[in-house]
């Protein structure tokens, strides 16, 4: 490994390999190394059965500026027409199909049932007025699942 290069010493100082490029006559290789706010996570936690039961976690984070729900890889759920993500203000053992959407705020909704998902949280959204998570099938008010946001 050329260790002239400072930035590939670096990554070799630190017990990275790089794989060794072919030379373009005339051309240096360059590594260039994106420079990304890290990621702040703000709740996360696992689904407590309403109707139906969703297993894998939940996160709610930000980064650069943005906020996020997280669905883990391992999410899974019970499909139906309508299921969307909500935040309620009231605590998650308190919500049921009836007031699910009362004073909620639409995240948006499940492009699956399965599998990790990343949804933004709308802009202007204070967190700080929402005690839990929901998925929630809008179409035949049932609650699938809930959790507190902690």
């Amino acid at each position: 490994m050329n260790t002239a290069n400072p930035i590939l010493a670096l990554l070799a100082s630190i017990g990275l390999a790089v794989a060794a490029a072919p030379a373009v006559a005339g051309q240096n290789l360059h590594l260039a190394m994106a420079e990304a706010a890290p990621s702040e996570t703000l709740f996360a936690g696992d689904w407590t059965k309403k109707s139906f039961k969703s297993s894998g976690t939940w996160e709610i984070y930000a980064e650069d500026g943005v906020t996020y729900v997280k669905l883990s890889a391992d999410f899974r759920t019970r499909n139906a027409p309508d299921l969307k993500i909500f935040l309620s203000p009231l605590a998650a053992d308190k919500t049921n199909g009836r007031n699910a959407t009362a004073g909620s705020v639409l995240v948006a909704p499940l492009t699956s049932n399965a599998g990790e998902q990343v949804y933004a949280i709308p802009d202007g959204v204070d967190l700080a007025s929402f005690k839990s998570i929901l998925i929630h099938c809008e179409q035949y008010s049932k609650l699938w699942s809930a959790a507190d946001l902690a």
